[in-house]
Protein backbone atom coordinates (compact mmCIF):
# COMPACT_ATOMS: atom_id res chain seq x y z
CA UNK A 1 0.00 0.00 0.00
CA UNK A 2 1.32 3.57 -0.85
CA UNK A 3 0.39 6.92 -0.24
CA UNK A 4 0.00 10.57 -1.64
CA UNK A 5 2.93 9.75 -5.07
CA UNK A 6 2.61 13.33 -5.67
CA UNK A 7 4.21 12.59 -9.44
CA UNK A 8 7.12 11.65 -7.76
CA UNK A 9 7.47 8.83 -10.50
CA UNK A 10 11.23 7.31 -10.19
CA UNK A 11 10.27 6.90 -6.19
CA UNK A 12 7.26 4.92 -6.79
CA UNK A 13 9.17 2.70 -9.71
CA UNK A 14 11.94 2.58 -7.32
CA UNK A 15 9.44 1.09 -4.28
CA UNK A 16 7.52 -0.99 -6.14
CA UNK A 17 10.12 -3.40 -7.59
CA UNK A 18 11.67 -3.37 -4.33
CA UNK A 19 8.31 -4.69 -3.03
CA UNK A 20 8.62 -7.60 -5.66
CA UNK A 21 5.44 -6.06 -7.52
CA UNK A 22 7.06 -5.11 -10.72
CA UNK A 23 10.13 -5.85 -12.48
CA UNK A 24 13.15 -2.90 -14.09
CA UNK A 25 10.77 -2.65 -17.12
CA UNK A 26 7.66 -1.88 -14.88
CA UNK A 27 5.65 -4.89 -15.85
CA UNK A 28 3.48 -6.71 -13.19
CA UNK A 29 5.27 -9.40 -11.15
CA UNK A 30 3.14 -9.18 -8.01
CA UNK A 31 0.61 -12.49 -9.48
CA UNK A 32 -2.11 -12.30 -7.21
CA UNK A 33 -1.41 -9.28 -4.64
CA UNK A 34 -3.30 -6.42 -4.14
CA UNK A 35 -2.00 -2.98 -4.60
CA UNK A 36 -3.30 0.11 -3.02
CA UNK A 37 -2.87 3.85 -3.61
CA UNK A 38 -3.97 6.11 -1.53
CA UNK A 39 -5.06 8.83 -3.89
CA UNK A 40 -2.80 12.60 -5.01
CA UNK A 41 -0.93 10.44 -8.27
CA UNK A 42 -0.39 13.85 -9.27
CA UNK A 43 0.81 17.17 -9.09
CA UNK A 44 3.87 18.66 -7.01
CA UNK A 45 6.06 16.21 -8.84
CA UNK A 46 7.78 15.75 -11.88
CA UNK A 47 5.87 13.76 -13.91
CA UNK A 48 2.21 12.91 -12.70
CA UNK A 49 0.88 11.83 -15.89
CA UNK A 50 4.14 9.63 -15.82
CA UNK A 51 2.36 8.14 -12.57
CA UNK A 52 -0.69 8.24 -13.48
CA UNK A 53 0.18 5.81 -16.71
CA UNK A 54 1.70 3.52 -14.96
CA UNK A 55 -0.77 2.74 -12.56
CA UNK A 56 -3.38 2.53 -15.25
CA UNK A 57 -0.69 -0.18 -16.85
CA UNK A 58 -0.03 -1.86 -13.92
CA UNK A 59 -4.61 -2.31 -13.02
CA UNK A 60 -4.83 -3.79 -16.57
CA UNK A 61 -1.84 -6.42 -16.11
CA UNK A 62 -2.44 -7.27 -12.39
CA UNK A 63 -5.85 -7.94 -13.51
CA UNK A 64 -5.18 -10.55 -16.25
CA UNK A 65 -2.16 -12.24 -13.52
CA UNK A 66 -5.48 -12.55 -10.96
CA UNK A 67 -4.30 -9.51 -8.84
CA UNK A 68 -5.91 -6.42 -8.33
CA UNK A 69 -4.37 -2.43 -8.08
CA UNK A 70 -6.73 -0.07 -6.55
CA UNK A 71 -6.02 3.15 -6.78
CA UNK A 72 -8.40 5.99 -4.79
CA UNK A 73 -9.52 9.62 -5.53
CA UNK A 74 -7.76 12.13 -4.00
CA UNK A 75 -8.18 15.71 -3.80
CA UNK A 76 -5.38 16.82 -6.11
CA UNK A 77 -7.23 14.32 -8.71
CA UNK A 78 -10.58 16.51 -7.99
CA UNK A 79 -8.35 19.68 -8.11
CA UNK A 80 -6.40 19.06 -12.01
CA UNK A 81 -10.28 17.85 -12.95
CA UNK A 82 -12.17 21.03 -11.91
CA UNK A 83 -9.04 23.48 -13.55
CA UNK A 84 -9.55 21.39 -16.72
CA UNK A 85 -13.12 21.92 -16.66
CA UNK A 86 -13.13 25.51 -15.92
CA UNK A 87 -9.80 26.91 -17.49
CA UNK A 88 -10.13 29.63 -19.83
CA UNK A 89 -13.40 30.25 -18.47
CA UNK A 90 -12.44 33.51 -16.19
CA UNK A 91 -13.11 35.78 -19.50
CA UNK A 92 -16.46 34.85 -19.89
CA UNK A 93 -17.37 34.10 -16.18
CA UNK A 94 -16.98 30.72 -15.99
CA UNK A 95 -14.19 30.28 -13.25
CA UNK A 96 -15.57 32.58 -10.66
CA UNK A 97 -13.43 31.30 -7.79
CA UNK A 98 -10.21 30.22 -9.38
CA UNK A 99 -9.98 26.71 -9.67
CA UNK A 100 -7.81 26.53 -12.09
CA UNK A 101 -5.66 28.84 -10.31
CA UNK A 102 -6.34 27.11 -7.43
CA UNK A 103 -4.88 24.27 -8.40
CA UNK A 104 -1.89 25.76 -10.51
CA UNK A 105 -0.81 27.29 -6.70
CA UNK A 106 -0.85 23.74 -5.31
CA UNK A 107 1.43 22.11 -7.79
CA UNK A 108 -0.36 21.38 -10.68
CA UNK A 109 1.94 20.82 -14.31
CA UNK A 110 0.36 22.65 -17.39
CA UNK A 111 2.27 19.66 -19.19
CA UNK A 112 0.36 17.11 -17.47
CA UNK A 113 -3.00 18.77 -17.94
CA UNK A 114 -2.14 19.79 -21.81
CA UNK A 115 -1.39 15.52 -22.65
CA UNK A 116 -4.56 13.91 -20.54
CA UNK A 117 -6.60 11.89 -23.19
CA UNK A 118 -10.35 10.78 -23.06
CA UNK A 119 -9.19 7.91 -21.60
CA UNK A 120 -7.23 9.26 -18.56
CA UNK A 121 -10.29 11.60 -17.94
CA UNK A 122 -12.70 8.04 -18.31
CA UNK A 123 -10.22 6.80 -15.26
CA UNK A 124 -9.53 9.35 -13.26
CA UNK A 125 -13.27 9.89 -12.85
CA UNK A 126 -14.01 6.31 -12.46
CA UNK A 127 -11.79 6.10 -8.93
CA UNK A 128 -13.12 5.22 -5.85
CA UNK A 129 -13.38 7.72 -2.89
CA UNK A 130 -12.90 4.93 -0.66
CA UNK A 131 -12.32 1.27 -0.29
CA UNK A 132 -13.01 -1.60 1.93
CA UNK A 133 -10.40 -4.30 1.51
CA UNK A 134 -10.64 -7.41 4.30
CA UNK A 135 -10.92 -5.22 7.30
CA UNK A 136 -8.86 -1.94 6.51
CA UNK A 137 -11.44 0.70 5.28
CA UNK A 138 -9.39 2.81 2.81
CA UNK A 139 -9.39 6.54 2.23
CA UNK A 140 -7.58 9.55 0.85
CA UNK A 141 -8.21 11.88 3.77
CA UNK A 142 -8.02 12.41 7.21
CA UNK A 143 -11.06 14.41 6.84
CA UNK A 144 -14.86 14.83 8.05
CA UNK A 145 -15.75 14.24 4.29
CA UNK A 146 -16.77 10.83 3.62
CA UNK A 147 -19.61 11.15 6.54
CA UNK A 148 -20.80 13.97 5.64
CA UNK A 149 -21.57 12.59 2.02
CA UNK A 150 -23.25 9.41 2.97
CA UNK A 151 -23.71 6.61 5.41
CA UNK A 152 -22.57 4.24 3.42
CA UNK A 153 -19.32 3.04 1.37
CA UNK A 154 -21.26 2.80 -1.57
CA UNK A 155 -23.53 5.74 -1.44
CA UNK A 156 -20.08 8.05 -0.65
CA UNK A 157 -18.89 6.79 -3.94
CA UNK A 158 -22.09 7.58 -5.86
CA UNK A 159 -21.82 10.90 -4.76
CA UNK A 160 -18.33 11.59 -5.15
CA UNK A 161 -18.76 10.29 -8.56
CA UNK A 162 -21.48 12.67 -9.54
CA UNK A 163 -19.65 15.64 -7.84
CA UNK A 164 -17.17 15.00 -10.72
CA UNK A 165 -19.80 15.43 -13.10
CA UNK A 166 -21.20 18.61 -11.86
CA UNK A 167 -21.42 21.65 -14.09
CA UNK A 168 -21.59 24.12 -11.48
CA UNK A 169 -18.74 25.58 -10.22
CA UNK A 170 -20.18 25.85 -6.52
CA UNK A 171 -20.17 22.03 -6.15
CA UNK A 172 -16.63 21.54 -6.93
CA UNK A 173 -15.59 24.26 -4.77
CA UNK A 174 -17.69 22.84 -1.71
CA UNK A 175 -15.98 18.84 -2.74
CA UNK A 176 -12.60 20.70 -2.82
CA UNK A 177 -12.90 22.32 0.20
CA UNK A 178 -14.25 19.63 2.33
CA UNK A 179 -11.85 17.46 0.99
CA UNK A 180 -8.58 19.87 1.92
CA UNK A 181 -9.38 19.31 5.60
CA UNK A 182 -7.41 17.36 7.80
CA UNK A 183 -6.05 15.66 11.02
CA UNK A 184 -9.63 14.99 12.36
CA UNK A 185 -8.31 11.63 13.72
CA UNK A 186 -5.46 13.92 15.47
CA UNK A 187 -8.12 15.54 17.58
CA UNK A 188 -8.87 15.92 21.24
CA UNK A 189 -11.94 13.16 20.08
CA UNK A 190 -10.12 11.71 17.05
CA UNK A 191 -10.67 7.99 18.40
CA UNK A 192 -13.98 8.38 18.80
CA UNK A 193 -14.03 10.06 15.16
CA UNK A 194 -12.07 7.02 13.97
CA UNK A 195 -14.54 4.51 15.73
CA UNK A 196 -17.18 6.51 14.10
CA UNK A 197 -16.27 6.21 10.65
CA UNK A 198 -15.40 2.11 10.69
CA UNK A 199 -19.24 1.68 12.41
CA UNK A 200 -20.37 3.57 9.20
CA UNK A 201 -18.58 2.22 6.75
CA UNK A 202 -16.95 -1.21 7.70
CA UNK A 203 -13.44 -2.06 8.95
CA UNK A 204 -11.67 -2.84 11.80
CA UNK A 205 -8.52 -0.05 11.36
CA UNK A 206 -8.35 2.81 9.40
CA UNK A 207 -5.49 4.04 6.40
CA UNK A 208 -5.30 7.48 4.90
CA UNK A 209 -2.75 9.28 3.55
CA UNK A 210 -2.82 13.15 2.62
CA UNK A 211 -1.32 14.52 5.77
CA UNK A 212 2.60 13.57 5.61
CA UNK A 213 3.47 11.11 8.75
CA UNK A 214 5.60 14.03 9.81
CA UNK A 215 2.85 16.29 10.75
CA UNK A 216 0.82 13.89 12.21
CA UNK A 217 3.58 12.51 14.26
CA UNK A 218 5.43 15.95 14.91
CA UNK A 219 8.76 14.15 14.34
CA UNK A 220 11.17 15.51 11.84
CA UNK A 221 10.91 15.58 7.87
CA UNK A 222 13.47 12.78 7.00
CA UNK A 223 14.18 10.00 4.39
CA UNK A 224 13.46 7.45 7.07
CA UNK A 225 9.96 8.85 8.28
CA UNK A 226 7.48 5.79 9.05
CA UNK A 227 4.05 4.68 9.06
CA UNK A 228 2.30 6.51 11.78
CA UNK A 229 -0.42 5.03 14.07
CA UNK A 230 -2.47 6.62 16.27
CA UNK A 231 -6.63 7.05 17.32
CA UNK A 232 -5.72 4.54 19.90
CA UNK A 233 -4.27 1.99 17.45
CA UNK A 234 -7.24 2.57 15.04
CA UNK A 235 -6.01 4.45 12.08
CA UNK A 236 -2.85 4.25 10.13
CA UNK A 237 -1.30 7.33 8.33
CA UNK A 238 0.98 6.62 5.10
CA UNK A 239 1.48 9.98 3.42
CA UNK A 240 5.28 9.45 3.50
CA UNK A 241 5.92 13.12 1.90
CA UNK A 242 8.09 11.43 -1.15
CA UNK A 243 7.21 14.75 -3.21
CA UNK A 244 8.64 17.24 -0.58
CA UNK A 245 11.69 15.47 1.31
CA UNK A 246 14.55 14.41 -0.39
CA UNK A 247 15.27 10.48 -0.69
CA UNK A 248 11.80 9.88 1.69
CA UNK A 249 9.17 7.39 0.59
CA UNK A 250 7.66 4.18 1.80
CA UNK A 251 5.52 1.57 0.80
CA UNK A 252 3.49 -1.25 3.15
CA UNK A 253 2.33 -4.42 3.60
CA UNK A 254 -0.80 -4.96 5.75
CA UNK A 255 -1.69 -8.07 7.10
CA UNK A 256 -5.52 -9.16 5.97
CA UNK A 257 -5.65 -11.71 8.73
CA UNK A 258 -9.21 -10.32 10.53
CA UNK A 259 -8.23 -12.42 13.70
CA UNK A 260 -5.57 -10.80 14.64
CA UNK A 261 -6.77 -7.40 13.66
CA UNK A 262 -8.85 -7.45 16.83
CA UNK A 263 -6.05 -6.66 19.08
CA UNK A 264 -5.40 -2.98 19.18
CA UNK A 265 -1.94 -3.27 20.46
CA UNK A 266 -0.90 -5.28 16.73
CA UNK A 267 -0.51 -2.86 14.44
CA UNK A 268 -1.41 -4.76 11.32
CA UNK A 269 2.12 -3.74 9.15
CA UNK A 270 4.04 -6.92 8.42
CA UNK A 271 6.63 -5.04 6.11
CA UNK A 272 7.90 -1.12 5.38
CA UNK A 273 9.94 -1.04 2.79
CA UNK A 274 11.67 2.03 2.26
CA UNK A 275 12.95 4.21 -0.61
CA UNK A 276 16.06 4.59 1.01
CA UNK A 277 17.85 1.95 3.13
CA UNK A 278 18.82 2.44 6.59
CA UNK A 279 22.34 3.31 7.34
CA UNK A 280 22.38 4.94 3.49
CA UNK A 281 20.64 8.07 4.31
CA UNK A 282 22.84 10.34 5.47
CA UNK A 283 25.60 9.68 2.54
CA UNK A 284 22.56 9.87 -0.02
CA UNK A 285 21.03 12.88 1.39
CA UNK A 286 24.37 14.96 1.50
CA UNK A 287 24.67 13.90 -2.09
CA UNK A 288 21.38 15.00 -3.02
CA UNK A 289 20.28 18.78 -3.95
CA UNK A 290 18.23 20.83 -1.91
CA UNK A 291 14.35 19.81 -0.92
CA UNK A 292 12.08 22.39 -2.65
CA UNK A 293 8.81 21.37 -0.43
CA UNK A 294 5.84 22.25 -2.53
CA UNK A 295 2.80 22.97 -1.04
Amino acid sequence: MVGDVHGALGSLRTLLQRARLTDFEDNWLGDGSVLVLLGDLMDRGPDGLGVLRLVQRLEAQAQQAGGQVISLLGNHEVMMLAALRFRGGRRVGGDPYGLYTYWKENGGHLRDLSQLEPADLEWLEARPAMHLHSDWLLLHADSGLYLRLGESLSRVNELAAAMLRARTPETWVDFLNAFAERELYSAEDGQEQAAGTLRAFGGRRLVHGHTPVFVLSGAPAGPLMSPHRYAGGLVLGLDSAMAYQQGAGFMVRLDDDAGRLDSVEYSGVLETIYLTEPGLDVALAAAAPADRPGR
